[in-house]
């Protein structure tokens, strides 16, 4: 297919899309969840992305910076695996 004819297909879908938006409240309904769930979807994969990315960063920048630091890094992970206090 050509360019042009993809950009037809596609345009003669979003136009179908729409048409029948306007006639069914369950076609709406479908839209919408759709791009809600999008959405949620997007935010939560940004935010759990950026926690990975800020641990790694954080665990390069002690690693780089010296031994005072590998002792900070130690004694957090001896406190986030200790039991907690009854």
């Amino acid at each position: 297919m050509t360019r042009i004819n993809i950009i037809k297909c596609a345009g003669g879908a979003g136009i179908t899309i729409v048409a029948l938006d306007l006639y069914s409240y369950h076609v709406h309904e479908f839209l919408v969840s759709l791009v809600l769930f999008t959405t949620v979807f997007l935010v939560l994969a940004l935010a759990t992305f950026a926690a990975v990315l800020l641990w790694w960063a954080s665990e390069q920048l002690a690693n780089t910076s010296g031994p005072a630091s590998r002792k900070v890094i130690a004694f957090s992970r001896r406190l986030i695996a200790a039991p907690p206090l009854s």
